[in-house]
């Protein structure tokens, strides 16, 4: 599971503030029933599927371009609350006439809601933590087409080819290490070696249940072959003893505080602990032209039974407008996604990094990951 903050239980599906799926009765896994009476008390307030004012556009519009949001829409999130909710408050203090309700859970098991609920789902709009679920979704015919304007806005490396997700932010697999332990100039460039070097035993760490861990999988056995990567885990295992964390946080932490000299993870946890500590003992490397340093987003997809598709895409319109962009750079230390706005953090920029080019839409098999993952003893 991933991390949660104290305000969300781990292990079980739960709800937003408004606290919807509470006020019915009803869990996540019977929910389909509900979602013809759920259709009847919300309107989609919008004509059509197009922008309600301006549409959105790479250069960055603003929400003063943009039209209304109005109504309630319903959101599966396996972006953990902590990392999004403020977005979503922010746009629910904007808009007097519009409500969020979101149900916060793993990715896993929000994927496998949806697959179970099909077409009933109750969700208008499913938000994750990274592309590999999005591509699962589109593979199981569950995600709508976006409007142009959005499909055209965004870098095609950054969305679904074919325009039925989009990423939202993104992120890049990094080489988290104590400064006190370790020179960035020292470290390898060759995610491989961080499996091999006697350096690293009993000192490193990942965290195998995270989705952009397991797309982190997927790449490796696309670009590397499955042999080769299974020896890779194996040997994370067996050979360095890897310690294996459940939260980004707390692993980029340990690092920060020495418990830890060397991490696997996304390079925006430790930008944020630099963005409120900048001595912190911290910083992060790059692996070159390898899985190491996959860029990854965080996405969007509409999906094909919402109530109010409309609304939901004006919402996407609002994540990639300037303010939701500049959200993910200043409060998550995450990259941008749109041309119009500068990722201005503590970390290298993208350009800097070069990170792997690799087809987003390759990564939705984390079923076999997963099965890989138990058969080599890190699950």
């Amino acid at each position: 599971m991933p991390e949660r903050d104290d305000a969300t239980s781990i292990g079980s599906s739960t709800i937003g503030r408004r606290r919807f799926l509470a006020a019915t009765g009803v869990s996540v896994a019977g929910i389909s029933g509900l979602a013809g009476c759920l259709g009847g008390a919300r309107e989609d307030p919008f004509d059509d599927y197009g922008p309600q004012r301006s549409p959105v556009e790479a250069s960055a519009v603003s929400w003063d371009d943009l039209g209304d949001l109005e109504g309630e829409l319903v959101i599966y999130s396996a972006r953990t609350s902590d990392q999004i909710d403020l977005l979503f408050e922010k746009l629910e203090d904007e808009y007097d006439d519009f409500t969020v309700t979101v149900d916060y859970d793993d990715e896993g098991d929000q994927l496998a809601s949806l697959l179970e609920e099909g077409e009933n789902s109750p969700a208008d709009l499913f938000y994750t933590q990274s592309s590999g679920e999005l591509a699962r979704l589109k593979q199981e015919g569950l995600a709508r087409e976006l409007p142009d304007d959005i499909v055209d806005a965004v870098e095609e490396n950054y969305r679904d080819s074919d325009g039925q997700w989009t990423g939202a932010s993104g992120r890049v697999r990094a080489v988290q290490y104590n400064t006190d332990h370790f020179d960035g100039d020292d470290l390898p460039e060759d995610i491989f070696a961080y499996a091999e070097d006697e350096r690293f035993r009993d000192v490193i760490s990942t965290r195998p249940n995270s989705g952009t861990f397991r797309s982190f999988i997927v790449a490796m056995i696309e670009e590397e072959g499955e042999e080769r990567t299974r020896e890779w885990v194996r040997a994370m295992v067996d050979d360095q003893n890897a310690t294996l964390y459940s939260g980004g946080t707390e692993q980029a932490e340990a690092v920060a505080n020495g418990e830890q000299e060397i991490a696997l993870g996304n390079q925006y946890y430790a930008g944020r602990i630099l963005e409120n500590d900048p001595d912190a003992p911290i910083d992060v490397t790059f692996t070159r032209n390898d899985p190491g340093c996959l860029f990854n987003v965080s996405g969007i997809a509409i999906l094909e039974g919402a109530q109010t598709p409309n609304l939901a895409a004006e919402f996407t319109r609002h994540i990639l407008a300037g303010e939701g962009q500049e959200f993910f750079v200043e409060a998550n230390g995450e990259y941008p996604i749109l041309e119009g706005v500068d990722y201005i953090g503590d970390l290298p920029t993208l350009e800097e990094i070069n990170p792997l080019e690799f087809d987003l839409n390759k990564l939705g098999d984390t079923e076999h990951v997963n099965d890989l993952l138990r058969e080599e003893g890190m699950l």
